[in-house]
């Protein structure tokens, strides 16, 4: 009996420690860097999106945020309702997809979808890696794998990231 108690508890201890490194999850904000480098926060409301910094108010509800790409650049996201899917604005030139690319706080290089009132997001590399497509493939299939609770978001950034490239 004891020993079944033991290698239960390290199952579960293995367990957590997968899903806890899997490093793909849902949450209702997203944590990245804007276009002036610093760290906010987005979360939906009805109204539009909302940005937040530590310390301060968030700011009204709008149709869209500013937020530093993968190369740095600043690029703007918002929520094309009709078609379900991101607006992406790169200077002049849109795009529309199921998928954002942005810099995490730490620098690191992450891939999310929306899920209701949050996101659906995954961590794709490390901070100044040259080529982050390179792990798509490898970061759809960690989606896949941890998604145990079924989350329709997690198929579609799974989805995309596997078409994408990699």
């Amino acid at each position: 009996m004891t020993r079944r108690l033991l290698v239960l508890a390290a199952a579960l201890v293995a367990t957590t420690s997968v899903h806890a490194r899997s490093l793909a999850y849902e949450d209702n904000k997203l944590n990245f860097k804007n276009c002036k480098g610093e760290d906010v926060t987005a979360r939906w409301r009805t109204e539009g999106i909302t940005l937040s910094q530590a310390g301060k108010s968030p700011d009204a509800p709008g149709s869209a945020v500013e937020f530093q790409t993968w190369d740095g650049a600043c690029a703007s996201f918002g929520w094309d309702g009709a078609n379900a899917q991101f607006e992406v604005k790169h200077g002049d030139a849109a795009s529309r997809s199921n998928m954002v690319h942005f810099v995490a706080w730490d620098g690191s290089l992450w891939a999310a979808t929306r899920t209701g009132a949050g996101f659906y997001m995954a961590r794709i590399a490390d901070k100044g890696d040259p080529d982050p497509k390179r792990h798509f493939k490898a970061a759809a299939d960690r989606v896949t794998k941890s998604n145990f609770m079924q989350i329709p978001a997690a198929d579609i950034l799974a989805e995309e990231l596997s078409k994408s490239g990699g």
